[in-house]
């Protein structure tokens, strides 16, 4: 069984550099496209074997599949040949054929590999897959394939996809921006959309089989998301019979997660369920913030210290079923939800100077917050197959509800010299929630060779919802008084209206991708207590999209995209409700935002092999009305700081991107992912600018050790941010795991130490004008040690099948992550 390995690994070590040796022209050609037998997936640069039927020991051609499992190859005479097909995993696969002089072209069509059943004790596989690959319009992270998914959170391993980025506050950017959208299974997912940072962390990795991380949406996606989408594909060991896991995690701070999944098919039905919770305590966190007032010599230096902690449980899940009504029609069904709630307790101490440093006013603030927010999500989707192959038509039904609720009361205690103390304590209640209903139709069916035509039509009814009660303490009367604003009940509503047409062509190493997407909008805001103040507006855009690929060999790709963008503000951007639970610092929404309008291009090279693969792409991404969030001193309310956002950035953006992955030898691993980017940041709003470079790395090594023993050592830095308004500090973090599996695979015990080299994390964020000068600095703890345990059971034998369009809105700005 050694011999039959070792045979192996040199077959694939040598089949690249003799596949790229030049070969003389031949008379005869054989083609063909190797795919997995179970999930109809392409086997990436499986080795194959050709040699005359009569001799199969001894080959005539040894070559590599390309990216999607595609080969052709030349041959100089006529006879019956056998082709035999190696990947790691898969059990050998053949196949004869014969060329003869009416018949030069021999196309195998699709041949199929099956996973290799042999036992683990019989034989060990210790081979690295490569982690990234690359199509026309993504790169792909092939999170089932690195060992470390198996101990971690989804968000964690998100640090190691080409281009992303998680900060210290699991803040998540792509392409160093946070307006992109996040999909799970092709499909937009309200708690995700909403809440990535939460729902990803919480999220066990090894229920997540890739990430895609699509940098040049297509025209049959929606024209928003700036930065790109962020797929993430559940695992789909979803087969005859029944399969499933649980998990538990703890963590020294307090914070404690599990979940489970389960998957169940008989016959033409199939049905799988996860379920996912998590108990976050945040301890007490020290926290300051310094305000230097420049044109207020009386209230000049305001000085407040405090502490807050908080605890959050959040529970989420999904089920999804399926019906193979026959070969050429599907159903499926799915449903997602989401609920947590976040409580906050905050106690600051406030002192307000002159510009000598004398006393003016103090008082000590004490608040306490809950905000409650979720999800849910329906959709129906209808698949239709034709005998036509690659031809299909689906017609997609969405309804989601996002409720976000928030609850503030806040009071002042020992309060010497402030006269606005008459309005506390105070109490808001915002009740804020968003339902959309979404139609689309699909339909995509092949031309001529190597060539495809799809079309589509969509309809998005959007209604956001936001009401306010304010009830403030007379402390005269004793009583509890209505102080609700006249803009606090808000209605918003939206209409969209969408069709695109694209086209897609392989002609021998080019690709091609391009098309284009009409998109009308019917926007309409309505005040219940101030009618006057309501107003509509309509639009009408034309975004087109191009991708342009090169293959220069079986492992190297180059690919150059262009792409037009627009991202419409979410309820948190547009929600007037001002939050004011501290008096100097009060921020609400805007309501009157614009939509925001991006040009991107996007080059990109890669190229992957088995020992190593390397990618790398430079973007330029110009927006000339960018939403900002800013803040200002009204000269009519001096002393207080008052935060917003509006359309008025102009944003240029240029961005250099390196992923690079490296296993000399099959127990051992190291990659690395950075970036450097240099933004251009300018408003016309108090002639307020702002330019540099950022950047952020990010490196781990994995090591499989004896004893079944896995170790994964990790670490990052993280650059200041450009804003528009200051900086933030620089972050670096460091992360050690081990774990190992216990009875045949089904048990992963794990241990892992956060950030063992700081006991806790110092932030600091400066925010400045002509007007201010506003410094923020909080501590929080951040060495931490965690366990967790993993089951998994059942056997399955054939895949559930699910459509393979469904609705994607990725239309709305939502609040930016880990804020």
């Amino acid at each position: 069984m050694r011999e039959m390995l070792l045979t192996l690994f040199m077959v694939l070590f040598l089949a690249f550099p003799l596949y790229a040796q030049m070969e003389k022209a031949g008379s005869f050609t054989v083609k063909g496209q190797v795919l997995d037998s179970l999930t109809n997936e392409s086997v990436s640069y499986a080795t194959l074997r050709i040699a005359l039927a009569s001799t199969p020991e001894k080959p005539i051609k040894l070559l590599a599949c390309d990216i999607d499992g595609k080969f052709q190859t030349p041959l100089n005479n006529i006879g019956t040949y056998i082709i035999v097909m190696q990947s790691i995993g898969k059990a050998p696969a053949e196949k004869v054929f014969t060329l003869s002089d009416e018949r030069k072209v021999m196309d195998l069509g699709v041949l199929f590999m099956q996973d290799n059943n042999l036992r683990l004790e019989e034989v060990t596989v210790t081979a690295q897959k490569p982690l990234v690959k690359a199509e026309i319009d993504r790169i792909i992270y092939c999170l089932e394939d690195d060992p470390e998914a198996q101990t971690n959170n989804t968000l964690e391993m998100l640090r190691k996809v080409p281009m992303v980025t998680v900060d210290g506050e699991d803040k998540i950017e792509l392409k160093g921006s946070s307006n992109f959208k996040v999909y799970m299974n092709g499909k937009p997912s309200n708690l995700l959309s909403n809440n990535p940072s939460v729902v990803l962390k919480s999220m066990p990795a090894s229920s997540v089989k890739n990430i895609e991380v699509i940098t040049e949406p297509g025209v049959k996606y929606d024209a928003e998301g700036i930065g790109g989408i962020i797929n993430i594909i559940m695992v789909k060991n979803t087969l005859q019979g029944y399969t499933g896991s649980v998990s538990l995690n703890t963590i020294t701070n307090g914070r404690i997660f599990g979940s489970g999944y389960l998957s169940l098919k008989a016959g033409k039905f199939g049905l799988s369920a996860n379920y996912n919770c998590d108990r976050d305590n945040t301890p007490w966190n020290d926290a300051s913030s310094m305000r230097e007032d420049l044109n207020n010599k009386e209230e000049h230096y305001l000085n407040q210290v405090g502490r807050s902690k908080s605890r959050a449980p959040y529970h989420f899940g999904n089920l999804e079923g399926s019906y193979e009504i026959d070969s050429l029609n599907l159903l499926t069904v799915g449903i997602g939800l989401y609920l947590g709630t976040t409580r906050s307790v905050l106690e600051y101490a406030v002192k307000m100077l002159d510009a000598d440093r004398n006393p003016v006013y103090s008082y000590n603030r004490n608040s306490e917050s809950s905000r409650k927010s979720g999800s849910a999500d329906m959709n129906v989707d209808y698949q239709r197959s034709t005998r036509k192959k690659d031809e299909l038509l689906t017609l997609s039904y969405r309804f989601s509800r996002s409720p976000n609720d928030n609850e503030d009361y806040t009071e002042l205690t020992d309060i010497r010299n402030y006269e606005p103390w008459l309005g506390y304590p105070q109490n808001n209640i915002n009740k804020a929630s968003t339902n959309e209903h979404t139609g689309q139709f699909d339909y995509t069916t092949p031309t001529w060779k190597d060539q495809s035509l799809e079309a589509g039509i969509k309809y998005i009814y959007r209604q956001s919802r936001s009401n306010t009660d304010r009830k403030v303490f007379n402390q005269t009367s004793q009583m509890w008084e209505e102080a609700t604003p006249a803009d606090s009940h808000f209605d918003h509503s939206q209409q969209i209206y969408s069709a695109y047409l694209g086209y897609t062509m392989k002609l021998g190493k080019f690709g091609v991708k391009a098309g284009v997407r009409a998109e009308g909008t019917s926007l309409k805001v309505r005040y219940e207590l101030a009618p006057d103040m309501n107003f509509r507006n309509d639009y009408f855009d034309v975004v087109p999209s191009a991708v342009v690929s090169y293959q220069l060999s079986m492992s190297q790709q180059l690919r150059l995209g262009y792409n037009m963008r627009i991202q419409r503000p979410g309820i948190w951007y547009l929600n007037p409700y001002v939050s004011n639970a501290d008096p100097q610092n009060i921020s609400y929404g805007n309501p009157n935002l614009d939509s925001e309008k991006s040009n991107g291009v996007n080059l990109n090279y890669s190229i992957f092999a088995q020992k190593f693969s390397f990618n790398t792409s430079i973007s330029y991404t110009f927006i000339d009305n960018s939403i900002e969030r800013y803040t200002f001193i009204d000269p009519a309310d001096p002393g207080i700081f008052q935060t917003t956002y509006g359309n008025i950035g102009k944003r240029q953006t240029t961005g250099l991107f390196v992923y690079g992955s490296w296993n000399p030898i099959p127990l051992f691993r190291v990659n690395l992912n950075g970036s450097l980017s240099y933004t251009d940041l300018r408003s016309e709003k108090n002639d307020m600018a702002n330019r540099g470079f950022s950047g952020r790395v990010f490196a781990g090594a994995q090591f499989n050790l004896p004893l079944d023993i896995r170790l994964n050592l990790n670490g990052g830095f993280i650059s200041s941010a450009i804003q528009l308004q200051g900086r933030r500090s620089p972050l670096n973090f460091a992360t050690v795991y081990v774990s190992r599996d216990f009875l045949k695979k089904k048990l992963s015990v794990s241990l892992y130490f956060y950030d063992m080299f700081w006991k806790r994390r110092k932030m600091e964020a400066t925010t400045y004008d002509d007007t201010f000068y506003r410094q923020d600095i909080s501590y929080s703890p951040t060495r931490t040690l965690g366990i967790g345990i993993s089951y998994r059971f059942g056997n399955l034998k054939d895949a559930i099948k699910k459509v393979k369009r469904g609705i994607r809105n990725d239309d709305v700005k939502a609040l930016e992550s880990g804020s």
